[in-house]
Formats: structure tokens, sequence, C-alpha cells
């Protein structure tokens, strides 16, 4: 089908940048409208988590940079993409930002758009599916408990600066489902924070890793039992953390 696909030029502006979500991994879940402009991007700065296969459908002399984070090597710094986006922007060229999942969701979308706005560049922002959204389909569950109440929240090793203020009581006292991104690191120290504000030993917790793809994982335990997980299997990053 996506042979005979032709790509819709009028989306994608020379000298402008689209920062858009390419899903939670899988080509599959990669949207029409990213395909599109994915397929005419001149120069495409893209993230760690964005799957390799996607960057297939990049046109054949599109210049790729990688922008991502990778533990345990220098990673290019958020000034370095901003500079890049307008550098080639300002050349004239159809600049693509990727981003893993969607731009909205725990990424620095809101710099990089100040950035360009303070500099004059047009720029969109397209959606993508979250690896919240894939996670939750894998539960075949939804965001929403009897509570009608969903916490989403960061686990990042940032829940311990004095500077970073998420409320633990509250999100525990209000008996919603708890989605946690970026908390593989952090696994006992959340565990922690959950007892300790009011979560029982024996809530329902699932972790979701590389959801969509296929070497993707599910673990089920309780919440007890989270701080051990690690020591016991190997769970790592990218994974979404769901705790009932």
């Amino acid at each position: 089908m996506l042979s005979n696909y032709k790509p819709i030029r009028t989306e994608f502006e020379d000298g402008s940048v689209i920062i858009a979500g390419a899903g939670p991994g899988s080509v599959k879940l990669l949207t029409y409208r990213v395909l599109n402009i994915l397929m005419i991007a001149d120069v495409v700065i893209y993230d760690a988590l964005v799957n390799k296969e996607i960057l297939k459908y990049c046109k054949k002399y599109a210049k790729l940079i990688f922008a991502g984070k990778l533990k345990n090597k220098k990673a290019c710094s958020q000034n370095d993409i901003n500079l890049w986006l307008v550098k080639y922007a300002k050349k004239g060229n159809k600049v693509l930002r990727l981003k893993g999942g969607d731009p909205s969701f725990f990424s620095r979308v809101s710099q990089e758009s100040e950035y360009l706005k303070n500099n004059k560049i047009k720029f969109k922002v397209f959606s993508g599916i979250t690896a919240s959204q894939e996670s939750i389909k894998k539960l075949n569950s939804n965001f929403f408990n009897d509570s009608h109440i969903c916490n989403l929240i960061t686990g990042h090793k940032s829940i311990n600066y004095p500077n970073v203020d998420i409320n633990f009581k509250s999100i525990c006292s209000n008996n919603g489902r708890i989605i946690i991104y970026m908390g593989i690191g952090q696994l006992e120290k959340i565990s922690c924070k959950l007892i300790e504000n009011g979560k029982s030993k024996d809530t329902k917790v699932s972790i979701i890793y590389n959801a969509s793809l296929e070497n993707e994982k599910i673990w089920k335990l309780k919440l007890g039992n989270l701080k051990n997980l690690k020591k016991k299997a190997d769970v790592k990053s990218p994974a979404i953390i769901v705790v009932d």
C-alpha cells in the first residue's frame, strides 16, 4: 500500500519546521500525517526512541541527525538541537524534528517552539500515538478506573530533587490509575513513595517494555515487590509503569 503512496507536498513549507511524534515504536502506528512529512523532509532531527525502521521512509538524500540521549554516552544538548532547527530552516530546508510517542508528552517541545518563535521560523506540531496509549491497550484496559481519574507523572530521577513537587499524597488519595514515564531507574524509590503515601503493598502494577515492538515484554506484580524486580528480571527502559 505504501509503495504507491504519494506524499502531499503542500503540508510542508520550505524554510519551516515540523515537530512530530513517531509513535511508540512500531512503523504500523505511525500516523499518515507524520509519514507524509517524513517522506518529503530535507532534514530529520530524531530522538533515541524513534525506531530506525521508521527512518527508512525518509527520502534518499535527506540529512539525518541523531539528537537522542543514550545512557552512559555523551548527548547533544538542547541548545545544539535548537541551533540545528534554526540553521537548517534558514537555509530553506523542510526540517522535521521527530520525537518518540507524542511531542506533547514529557518532551521539550515548548522550549523548541519558543526558540523557533523567537527566531521567526514557521513551525507546526503534529501528534503521535503515545507509549501510554499503546501500553494501556496491551493491558486490555483504559486510562480510567472506577474513580474516573488518571495520573500521568514522570518517574525520572528528578522526582528526588527539592524543586520538583510531585504530590504523591494527593496522587495516592484520589484512587486514580497512575501511569509513570521514565521510572525504571527509580523503581525502589517510586515504590517507597507510593507506599509511604497510602498505597497498599498489594496494589497491582504492570510494566510494559517497548510496547508495540517485537521484543515487547509485560511484567505484572504487586507494588510491594516492585523494588526488587530489577534484581529478578531484565527490566529496562523504555517502559511504562501502570499502577492500579
